[in-house]
């Protein structure tokens, strides 16, 4: 396979790089959003501001893209060449590839696809060049401050077949910058299928290719819908495909590709813990982490909700949220399953802690929609559409975002007639504790922990670094939004960690945001 260095094509190219003030922060009980660009911060060269043309538009273009040192890929468009794709890192946003910059082959870029970034700051870029009247994707790594080609549309795969038709989409990048994608392409005979690859080490190899047989039987078909694979960092592939059975009967699934073989994670018609099975012929939306777990949204029929986001893990699935259960907001929870729910509801995300970020509706609720950040204990609102941003601008729509393993996640929001206003990061507030009391309830120690920042169902308390079982939370200090303001536990060794006249430390820590607060000294 062809790689061709693009030294030429650095940050240079990118004409500089953008520094911006300090900006105001606004804060909910739970995350802090910061902004990242807004609408008019300045475009390089002076000449104009992001987001202010009439045609205006950005996204997060991508799952794995927005890594723990909190850098950020994001896409900005406009008017004709003024958009591209940039880097958020620090303080400063920097121009990776701006529209209409000429490539060293003389080819010119005219639009930029999905990214993924990794912590080591390497990224995964799909791009779209101009050559006469054909349009060809090239699939870029960025590393060290400049490109290099992996593939591009007119080469021959490690299939032996010819990459065309839809080209290359799905593409992902580890920590080991091994890079996956999916292809179109195109055999001898001139049939046409979609395959799954890896670049890793200068070199790409096939993983999976339609027509495969899958692990249950059938055929393995890719049908090119759905987000495309990801890559965790021990090179497990997750990938959405449907299997074939019979000559007019499919389902659509989620596999993943490991050193031992294609196994199955979800299949339509899997039962389900809410009670009904997975549709069939819906896609079916997912991502993974490190550990193999892996986070998915589905359609549901038989059951007595109609979708929801689950997460699969040691051989077992097990809900996050579904249709109808309460939201943390108010209301309940709303997924609406169609053919085209990925392009309203993207996928959910899952970090290497397992916490999942998802967007829901919420019928009758404080909000219209939130992401909200879960497992399946607990739920906490991070954003909702119709709160307001440090600039004081309400949102009224929130279409694309991204989780890190620190539970940040970043946005990209819009605002009154459906104008962008930009990209925020939401950052955990961490929580702290106000004051602790150990009372005999029944003839049995209770530590009772008030505080702030803390999450319903999800927050631990510690002492001396030893976490606590079980732990309540009274219903009358729970907070909208997921949080409360008390946390319990009535632990059968809380006399013996805690012997009278004797100081411990106390701290409390949200699994789902993996943050702590500070320790507090107690006196029994």
């Amino acid at each position: 396979m062809k790689q061709a260095s693009l030294k030429s094509l650095t940050l240079a190219l990118a004409l500089g790089t953008l520094v911006f003030p300090l900006k105001t922060y606004a804060q909910t009980a739970s995350f802090t959003i910061v902004p990242v660009v807004t609408r008019s911060d300045q475009l390089p060269g002076g000449t104009a501001g992001f987001f202010t043309c009439e045609h205006c538009a950005g996204t997060i273009p991508g799952t794995r893209i927005f890594n723990n040192k909190g850098d950020l890929i994001f896409q900005a468009t406009g008017d004709f060449c003024l958009g591209g794709l940039f880097l958020h890192s620090g303080v400063t946003n920097s121009p990776l590839i701006r529209e209409c910059a000429a490539t060293p082959g003389g080819t010119t870029f005219f639009s930029v696809g999905q990214a993924s970034l990794n912590d080591q700051g390497e990224a995964a870029i799909l791009t779209f060049v101009q050559e006469g009247n054909i349009a060809r994707n090239l699939l870029l790594l960025y590393a060290g401050g400049q490109f290099t080609q992996i593939v591009a549309t007119g080469e021959q795969s490690p299939f032996g077949t010819t990459i065309t038709g839809c080209g290359i989409f799905g593409i992902g990048i580890n920590s080991k910058g091994e890079i996956v994608f999916e292809a179109c392409s195109e055999d001898a005979a001139g049939n046409l299928r979609s395959d799954v690859y890896v670049y890793s080490n200068g070199t790409i190899r096939g993983i999976v290719k339609s027509g495969d047989p899958s692990p249950i039987g059938g055929n393995l078909s890719f049908i090119g819908l759905g987000p495309g694979p990801r890559i965790n960092d021990k090179g497990e592939v997750l990938f959405p495909s449907s299997v074939d059975i019979g000559p007019a009967f499919h389902k659509s699934g989620l596999f993943l590709a490991t050193n031992e073989g294609v196994k199955k994670i979800v299949l339509g018609d899997d039962p389900l813990p809410t009670g009904g099975v997975v549709e069939r012929y819906i896609p079916i939306l997912g991502d993974f982490n490190a550990n193999s777990e892996v986070a998915f949204q589905a359609a549901i029929t038989d059951g007595p909700t109609d979708g929801g986001v689950f997460v699969f893990s040691n051989g077992e699935i097990r809900k996050i949220a579904a249709t109808g259960d309460p939201s943390p907001a108010g209301g309940k929870f709303v997924f609406r399953p169609d053919l085209f729910f990925e392009l309203a509801f993207p996928e959910p995300r899952i970090n290497n802690h397992g916490a999942v970020a998802f967007l829901s509706e919420i019928k009758k609720g404080s909000f219209r929609s939130a992401i909200f950040l879960g497992s399946t204990k607990a739920a906490v609102k991070v954003v909702a559409v119709g709160e307001r941003l440090p600039s004081g601008e309400k949102i009224q729509r929130i279409d694309s975002y991204a989780l890190n393993d620190m539970g940040e996640v970043a946005f990209f929001a819009y605002g009154k007639g459906e104008g962008p206003l930009g990209v925020f990061k939401a950052i955990p507030v961490a929580p702290q504790i106000t004051s602790i009391k150990l009372k005999r309830k029944g003839g049995r120690p209770e530590l009772r922990v008030n505080g702030t920042a803390m999450i319903t169902n999800d927050t631990v308390i510690e002492v001396n670094g030893v976490a606590l079982e079980p732990t309540s939370y009274p219903a009358e200090f729970r907070e909208n939004g997921g949080t409360t303001t008390r946390v319990v536990s009535r632990d059968s060794r809380l006399d013996e960690m805690i012997p009278a006249g004797a100081t411990v430390q106390v701290r409390v820590f949200n699994p789902l945001t993996n943050v702590h607060s500070g320790p507090m000294a107690f006196t029994r």
